[in-house]
């Protein structure tokens, strides 16, 4: 992704994040890693990782990411909210600031 970190690695440890899994020809996820763009840009102090859920199995099924696109919020290195689907840039900051 661009702006993003993409990790291949079954074992994450991040603070202060949101995750995303995705799979490389989802158009659901292409969609999401705009808005996840959008609210870096707007949000620098957070880090973005996206990780294939294909490649990655092993860590989506330790955090329990079913399908692409899930999002998880990771703050204190815990996860703090998860969502599968779609948001729009407003949606995102909302879920953010809720967790």
């Amino acid at each position: 992704f661009c702006g993003m970190s993409t990790h291949t690695s079954s074992q994450i440890t991040v603070v202060g994040s949101r995750m995303l899994f995705f799979k490389k020809l989802c158009p659901h996820c292409k969609n999401m890693e705009k808005v996840l763009e959008k609210f870096g840009a707007a949000k620098p102090g957070i880090a973005l990782y996206g990780i294939d859920i294909e490649e990655n199995a092993a860590a989506a099924a330790a955090l329990g990411a079913e399908r692409p696109p899930t999002i998880f919020v990771i703050k204190g290195g815990e996860v703090k909210a998860s969502k599968v689907g779609l948001m729009n840039p407003r949606e995102m900051a909302a879920f953010f600031e809720k967790a």
